[in-house]
């Protein structure tokens, strides 16, 4: 398992490219200012942080339990994907809603398009992640916390 201190920077490396993405979806989909798009994506990046910190570490602790390994195929990150947006999108909606006082549809757009943007974000991020920081050693999960 990785260690705590991995955790943290996996998330925060994370949530740098994806203030990036957010102010752009929020963009595309609505005549929002620059600002109030930047200002509401910092703000939903610290809430989406959290997810990314606590979402990561379950998954791999889920997989970790069933297969014994934290070997990811592409089916297992696709499913990781999935499941951390579909998370996302039920945090993201209602603070769609009430600080950008977005209408329901533009609320909805903006999560389909980012839906989309984010799934194929995470799927790279996270494979170049573990390219780059891999887990040399398989230790149980209870001996690494």
């Amino acid at each position: 398992m990785r260690s705590n201190l991995d955790w943290f920077r996996h998330a925060f490396a994370y949530e740098c490219g994806a203030i990036v993405l957010r102010t752009l979806c929020t963009l595309a989909v609505a005549d929002t200012a620059l600002g109030s798009a930047s200002a509401f994506s910092l703000f939903s990046s610290f809430t989406v942080f959290l997810l990314t910190l606590t979402h990561t570490k379950v998954f791999d602790y889920w997989l970790w339990r069933s297969t014994g390994s934290l070997a990811k195929t592409g089916k297992v990150r696709l499913l990781h994907c999935v499941s951390y947006e579909l998370a996302g999108a039920a945090l993201s909606i209602p603070l769609t809603l009430w600080l950008l006082d977005f209408n329901l549809t533009q609320a909805l757009w903006r999560e389909a398009l980012m839906f989309i943007v984010f799934l194929l974000y995470t799927y790279l991020y996270n494979y170049g992640y573990d390219y780059f920081f891999p887990v040399t050693h398989a230790k149980t999960y209870s001996q690494n916390n």
